[in-house]
């Protein structure tokens, strides 16, 4: 968006894409939770499907013929809302390895991958059972598979070492 519409254009998705995944993880917790108490369903079931759900309809919108993005930023909107520590973890590293190698989709490639340790680092310290911590672990992983999966052309890129770099010129 950015190199194809600007700035303010590229702020507009990039805030929509992410209140995209915080929005479905909101509805997913809020819906699982009017559950009855004996349903013996955790909330956390209807956080990460939403999440997981809520990127694959931003990679293959109906819409848009099944064309979307990939998910980066409906990614960090699901992760802001279920694991909101993770997140500003993730978006350090992020920040640090743009400005290092001015590479988004590296950063990108990076954060995915590091989302599912730094969530199960994080429900392991909480204190969450072990069946949360499996479950959401895996969905993590369900997530970060699907957008490192859709870099698949980036990933090739980065070891031919043509892949762009934020701020260049074509």
């Amino acid at each position: 968006m950015l190199r194809t519409f600007g700035k303010k254009a590229a702020a507009m998705t990039a805030t929509g894409d992410v209140l995209k995944g915080v929005l479905a993880v909101c509805i997913g917790r809020w819906l699982f939770q009017l559950l009855p108490a004996d349903a013996g369903v955790s909330p956390y079931l209807g956080v990460y499907l939403a999440a997981i759900f809520a990127v694959l309809g931003h990679l293959y919108p109906l819409y848009f013929g099944f064309k979307g993005g990939k998910g980066v930023l409906v990614g960090a909107g699901a992760a802001l809302a279920t694991e909101p520590l993770v997140c500003a973890v993730l978006l350090g590293i992020f920040l640090i390895e743009v400005a290092v190698t001015r590479i988004v989709s590296l950063g990108s490639i990076i954060i995915a991958a590091l989302y599912p340790v730094g969530t199960l680092i994080n429900l392991i310290a909480r204190g969450a059972n072990a069946a949360t911590i499996v479950f959401s672990t895996v969905c993590c992983v369900i997530m970060a598979a699907m957008v490192i999966w859709l870099h698949r052309s980036n990933i090739e890129r980065l070891k031919n070492g043509t892949e762009y770099r934020f701020g260049q010129k074509k």
